[in-house]
């Protein structure tokens, strides 16, 4: 049996996809009324009048959905690109920076599943998903997609799905798109549908930067506006490190662990350990079982044990405080361990698995757990923190810098030194090559201190009236 084009069409695109069109940017709408000579009844014809210049006539994409539909507004954007003060002689950046947060609102609609065949709840997120918080809204979550997916991320293995200079592309082009809505009055602007703050940044070009009435010199003077969703995207050298660290407050930090247990079991201690230990999340799924419940702990604060999967292969010895031990050593002689241990033993048997190493943690399919399936838990538990304490914005590669700050603190208050003294050991402690990768923590302790300090000292001069 012959199929049809319609037919083979159907099983091509099961996806979102770009439709190339020509559109006449000078065509008019005409409107012509006619009327009924019996009933006198008025109609309203609405015709396209084309401009007949060759020159005026271009190409654009436009986002079809899998069953063949325009999608709206994304299309209608695009073609709006190809006239009028902002204009653009190619949209096709656009498109698909489009293309792809179309395909990511969709991907929401659905529910995922974890390694061990868990249900996480679908959002049905859409294009207007705002609210009065930015970090809620559908482009916020977009770009933390666009960053847990982009080339430039600090353990970055070089297979990720964009560079950044693409992802700052798509993400421009959504940020685009939402301010087209809103000068167009099809989307609510107001402070209960917030797409993201702006800071405004005055460059002067051109004149002396020793100048000191650069300022009064307007025609060298050019304003324009920075989106908080853009400053989450790094730059090349030029934040300071240790300014993009963000470890919990103390407070976030006991929501953080009151929380916590609402998680599956295996994903709560995780997450735990990458707080309490600065593993990070490729390391903590791939802990070794074997150091696990072999000795008797109980007289230390915190039990060393020796890792071996690690950035660059440098192995190391962690430390992991004496209640979280044991609550590994429970796990690991659990029921639900051992099944899973069943079920990688015949894997390795069958020669499907070829790491024949033995996991501290194992999901259901015999196999290590995925870092994906703890970033969306951990989004799971962000969403359920924030229903209570809105402030409450972290990613799960802040778990490793809230070990650290908090470790300098308390050992440097424990033996009276200074962050500096305490620097090869942390730096032993979190896997670093060198302590040129340590100093940004000692950094943002030094400057921590000194807002305590100024701090402090407002404190003071108020409660002595001064």
């Amino acid at each position: 049996m012959t199929r049809t084009h319609e037919e083979n069409q159907s099983d091509i695109y099961d996806d979102y996809r770009l439709l190339s069109i020509v559109v006449d940017t000078l065509a008019k709408l005409k409107i012509s009324e006619s009327i009924n000579a019996n009933s006198g009844e008025v109609t309203f014809l609405a015709d396209l009048s084309p401009s007949n210049l060759t020159s005026r006539s271009k190409k654009t994409n436009i986002i079809i959905s899998p069953d063949g539909s325009v999608v709206y507004p994304q299309s209608l954007y695009l073609v709006s690109k190809l006239r009028g003060a902002g204009a653009v002689k190619d949209t096709d950046s656009i498109a698909k920076g489009l293309l792809a947060y179309t395909r990511y609102l969709d991907s929401t609609h659905y529910p995922q599943f974890d390694d061990d065949g868990n249900e996480i709840p679908p959002e049905y997120l859409t294009y207007k998903s705002l609210t009065k918080y930015e970090e809620e809204g559908a482009p916020w979550r977009f770009a933390e997609h666009l960053l847990a997916n982009c080339r430039a991320k600090q353990n970055s293995k070089g297979d990720e799905a964009y560079s950044l200079a693409t992802a700052r592309s798509y993400m421009g082009a959504v940020i685009g798109l939402y301010k087209w809505m809103h000068r167009h009055g099809y989307l609510k602007n107001d402070d209960e549908h917030v797409l993201t703050h702006f800071t405004s940044v005055e460059i002067y070009e051109g004149i002396n930067q020793h100048d000191m009435l650069a300022h009064t010199k307007s025609n060298a003077k050019r304003v324009y506006e920075m989106s908080n969703i853009m400053k989450m995207f790094p730059r090349y050298a030029n934040t300071p490190i240790y300014k993009k660290l963000k470890p919990m407050e103390l407070d976030h930090k006991e929501a953080f662990n009151k929380h916590l247990d609402s998680l599956p079991k295996p994903i709560s201690l995780m997450l735990r350990l990458c707080e309490k230990s600065g593993l990070r999340i490729d390391e903590v799924t791939h802990l070794p079982a074997h150091n696990i419940g072999n000795n008797d702990f109980g007289e230390l604060e915190v039990v060393p044990i020796f890792i071996t999967h690690t950035k660059g292969n440098k192995p190391r010895t962690v430390e992991i405080p004496l209640a979280l031990y044991e609550e590994l050593e429970q796990y690991k002689e659990s029921k639900q361990r051992h099944k899973n241990l069943i079920i990688r033993k015949e894997l390795i048997d069958s020669k499907r698995e070829l790491d024949c190493t033995d996991y501290l943690f194992l999901s259901n399919k015999g196999t290590p757990y995925r870092e994906n399936t703890l970033e969306v838990h951990f989004g799971v538990l962000r969403r359920l923190i924030r229903t209570i304490d809105p402030t409450w914005y972290y990613r799960i590669h802040d778990l490793r810098s809230t070990f650290a700050t908090y470790w300098l603190w308390n050992e440097s208050q424990t033996r009276n030194v200074g962050y500096e003294f305490l620097m090869d050991e942390l730096a032993e402690l979190m896997g670093h090559k060198d302590t040129s990768t340590t100093e940004k923590y000692i950094q943002f302790m030094n400057k921590f201190d000194e807002q305590l300090r100024v701090a402090q000292s407002k404190n003071n001069k108020i409660n002595k009236g001064w």
